[in-house]
């Protein structure tokens, strides 16, 4: 039996689940990488491999994009009704939904068959420079050219990535202060008296010498004092934290 916590609204769990999923899909896309290669002067399979390969990446890219923006738009709906519910919240939820406001124009651009294929250098070569990975007077890219798509990338070609995934951190931050979503709550065991539970059984901990590779045995009361530590001076720096932010 779970000992009683302090009562925390659905709708939270529901925008922190939402944040966070907008911000795996970004950090995701911050791992993509399209190399351009056209296949010219080649043969035709050469050309349709190196359209195929472009054709998988932006198509990656575009897919952890409307991820993003769909995560996004659904959290603004959660952070409305909680700044309702809870005026602590007012604050940083109209700081929050004025910021990604300008998202809501993308759904209408997400619809748009014209852009919806990949298949042609006429819609890869719109798609990089909507989001700002080529100038507007650049003719396109050049063969071998690498793309990355980092903090400046324009999420569906308005917010840069960086921003918006700093704003959406600070949104799950200020609700983990307050609410202390991921806190493992203490527990009352569910065992029967003189039953021992089988989680709690450990052996001596296992170590791997980092110049042989080898397991082998020792004593971790030196690191488990050390975490001990740390975790105490996290939590004082949590509440000294939720002390001012309130």
């Amino acid at each position: 039996m779970t000992v009683p916590m302090p009562y925390i609204p659905p709708n939270v769990y529901l925008l922190a689940d939402n944040l966070d999923a907008a911000l795996a899909a970004g950090e995701d896309l911050m791992k993509a990488e399209l190399v351009w290669e056209t296949g010219a002067g080649r043969d035709g399979v050469d050309i349709a491999r190196a359209r195929a390969a472009q054709r998988s990446v932006l198509e990656n890219v575009r897919s952890l994009e409307q991820i993003l923006v769909a995560r996004v738009l659904k959290s603004r709906e959660r952070s409305e009704e909680i700044a309702k519910r809870d005026p602590r919240f007012a604050t940083v939820a109209r700081l929050y939904n004025a910021g990604t406001a300008i998202l809501i124009e993308a759904v209408a651009d997400f619809g748009n068959l014209a852009t919806a294929d990949f298949e042609t250098g006429g819609g890869a070569v719109p798609f990089l420079r909507t989001r700002g990975l080529l100038t507007d007077d650049s003719p396109g890219p050049t063969e071998g050219e690498t793309f990355k798509f980092r903090d400046d990338f324009l999420v569906a070609g308005r917010i840069r990535l960086g921003t918006l995934l700093d704003l959406i951190a600070m949104y799950l931050d200020t609700l983990e202060i307050y609410y202390d979503l991921f806190d493992d709550a203490p527990v009352e065991s569910d065992l029967l008296p003189g039953e021992t539970d089988p989680d709690l059984v450990t052996s001596a901990p296992v170590r791997a010498d980092v110049n042989t590779g080898e397991l082998e045995s020792g004593d971790d009361s030196t690191d488990s004092e050390d975490v001990e530590a740390l975790r105490k001076a996290l939590l004082e720096v949590r509440s000294a934290v939720a002390l001012d932010q309130r």
